[in-house]
């Protein structure tokens, strides 16, 4: 005699819902959102081949630190391009158009 297994939300984020609740389930979308940007910084120093000790005029822990923000001021964001070699290009980009592009903060 087989079994019936249980049908599951085809969706993840519909189906965490049901199962969390909508508390924890906000809770976890943000704390997901929060860690995304330390990955993003994080993965832009891997991709260069960088350690956080290689980073020129920057300490490892300070590094760090700037990776776990989720709030950094213009100035740090340059600061840490400058030390991966890099620099700063901020964009404004409409929702419906990702070919439209306007720069509003450094050069192209």
């Amino acid at each position: 005699m087989r079994k019936k297994s249980k049908r599951h939300e085809s969706d993840f984020f519909v189906h965490a819902k049901k199962r969390l609740g909508k508390e924890a389930f906000d809770r976890a979308i943000k704390k997901g959102q929060e860690k995304s940007f330390e990955l993003r910084l994080r993965m832009a120093r891997e991709l260069v081949g960088l350690n956080q000790t290689d980073l020129i005029g920057m300490t490892q822990p300070e590094v760090s630190k700037i990776e776990k923000r989720k709030d950094l001021k213009i100035s740090t964001l340059e600061k840490y391009a400058r030390a991966m070699g890099m620099r700063v290009k901020i964009s404004l980009v409409p929702e419906d158009d990702e070919d439209q592009q306007f720069a509003i903060y450094g050069q192209d």
